[in-house]
């Protein structure tokens, strides 16, 4: 847990900070306020204007968009794709005025009006599921874990859509409307069709308000969010996540108004969310701070935290307290008042080498003394390298990441579904102690996009004890079978109209050890589709 922080004293310092917080938190605000935005909805996580947003930023036609927070509103990529010098997008609701990255390009649509305008199906969606998969828990008998969810390839990075094996269909439908530049609300609703987890149900997928002061972001709502430097695979939050039912501020890199924005942009992130069933504790809530640094358009330097506290049986917690947690760790009579989550991660992007971007990003559960004790079996480690700009026959991007995680991930020892919201870890799905290498090759044939990947995994079961020294230190006391998997597959992208496409993934996975049992051995196979539809309004 968190060290008590010493509060330095001194009338110097002191006058200088009571002098300097106003001026520089109305400097940040008017920096806020002086880029002219639309109240847009967010770009879907897997639409294709992304791959075409990171491209650009990987050739250095862009700087960073994101401040490691996957959200862009669709007049911002309307922006950012004409500044980048791109074919415009018909089908997203473009940028309301000239920002800092341009107005839309010519043949993009009219801007939508000054009132009220409504889009009642921006976006339809079908997606078929055909998996033959074992749906392994993270907790076993073997090995049990303070942690919901399941290790199952259908279920990674699905958003809390329904997975695993049998056979089903998923119908989605986004719907949005606004007023003026100034808010909009958007809306997902999704139909389950099927057997096992596909079972008949109706849901509101996602439902949200969003207003917006320049790069200045506020939203209320259910909706998703992934944080961190990879574009797959977050260790703190991830797109493994379900949507959550949130208060977010969040802002775009913004440059302060006494620094070049070529030397340094700052972004900023809060939100606090009420967690959904299973729960360990009913009522249960989470919160997130994150603060990156852009330096010379080139590195990519953020920290984020989780702090999970409340719901029943949990400590009550005041005003005062909720403020002292962040600060420091204060626990009356003991006990303590939320279980905290942290990372930090790195990117560096050389544009000159095959648009190149290598990342860090590590993660591990609370503050304890031992630090390097943590750092061997606590923490969480994902590193990653982007090719995104080779022309090499059809070959136009490369991807490795190599992941690891520690003995606790994601777990805690009073919220027993751990940070977990729907059934589903916020961060990485490996869970604890799983390693994990990737390689994804994406090659560019007329008309297609065809990407063959691969991976390795190995879940782990060792057995750790004490260190004896009485500081919260921990040793492997034996080792546990580990089960492995490789995975191989292609994905499939195929627009067939100007307003239609289709993509597909089909898999194949040998699972060795499976459920950590010697000898036993599973395969796993299947095939997921998305057809999608956006009309123009």
């Amino acid at each position: 847990m968190t060290a008590p922080a010493k509060k330095t004293s001194g009338s110097v310092a002191d006058l200088l900070a009571d002098l300097s917080l106003p001026a520089v938190t109305m400097a940040v605000l008017a920096s806020l306020a002086a880029t002219p935005a639309r109240a847009a909805p967010n770009l879907p996580l897997d639409d294709s204007d992304w791959i075409a947003l990171r491209d650009a930023r990987a050739r250095g036609l862009l700087p960073d968009l994101l401040g490691g927070i996957h959200v862009l509103g669709e007049d911002q990529v309307a922006q950012a794709l004409a500044a980048a010098g791109l074919p415009a997008d018909p089908f997203l609701l473009p940028a309301a005025q000239a920002g800092p990255l341009g107005a839309p390009q010519d043949g993009a649509r009219e801007g939508a009006p000054d009132t009220f305008w409504l889009r009642p199906a921006e976006r339809v969606t079908l997606r078929g599921f055909a998996l033959g998969e074992h749906d392994r828990p993270y907790s076993l008998p073997v090995k049990p874990r303070n942690l919901a969810g399941d290790v199952g390839f259908s279920c990674e990075y699905q958003e809390g859509r329904p997975c695993g094996g049998g056979l089903g269909l998923v119908g989605e439908v986004d719907s949005s409307a606004g007023f003026g530049e100034v808010f909009s609300a958007t809306a997902r609703v999704r139909l389950d069709l099927g057997n096992n987890g596909y079972a008949a149900l109706a849901a509101l997928d996602r439902a949200y308000v969003k207003a917006q002061l320049g790069v200045l972001a506020l939203e209320a709502g259910r909706d998703v969010i992934a944080l961190g430097p990879s574009f797959r695979n977050g260790l703190l939050w991830s797109s493994h996540a379900a949507p959550i039912d949130q208060l977010r501020a969040s802002t775009r890199p913004f440059a302060l108004p006494f620094l070049d924005g070529d030397v340094l942009r700052v972004s900023l992130l809060y939100f606090i969310a009420r967690l959904r069933q299973p729960l360990g504790r009913d009522g249960a809530l989470i919160d997130c701070t994150r603060v990156q640094f852009d330096l010379f358009n080139r590195v990519e330097l953020g920290a984020s935290r989780l702090l999970m506290f409340g719901g029943d049986g949990a400590p009550n917690v005041s005003f005062s307290d909720f403020v002292y947690e962040h600060i420091r760790a204060r626990y009356p009579g003991g006990v303590p008042l939320g279980d905290n989550r942290v990372s930090a991660d790195l990117a560096v992007s050389v544009p000159q080498l095959a648009g190149a971007r290598a990342y860090l990003e590590i993660s591990f559960e609370d503050f304890r003394r031992k630090f390097l004790n943590v750092l061997q079996v606590d923490t969480d480690y994902l590193v990653g390298l982007e090719l995104r700009a080779l022309s090499v026959g059809l070959l136009r991007r490369l991807f490795v990441e190599v992941g690891t995680t520690g003995r606790v991930a994601e777990q805690s020892p009073d919220w027993v579904t751990g940070f977990s919201s729907a059934g589903r870890p916020f961060g990485t799905p490996l869970g604890p102690e799983g390693e994990s290498v990737y390689l994804r090759a994406e090659l560019e044939v007329p008309g297609v996009r065809v990407a063959p990947w691969g991976e390795w995994l190995r879940f782990k079961s060792d057995t750790y004890v004490p260190n004896g020294d009485g500081a919260g230190g921990q040793r492997i006391a034996s080792v546990g079978p580990s089960e492995n998997r490789q995975r191989l597959g292609v994905d499939v992208a195929l627009p067939l109209r100007p307003a239609l496409s289709l993509d597909v993934t089909a898999y194949a996975e040998r699972v060795g050890n499976a459920d950590l049992v010697p000898g036993s051995t599973i395969l796993n196979g299947g095939l997921l589709t998305a057809l999608r539809y956006t009309p123009r309004f």
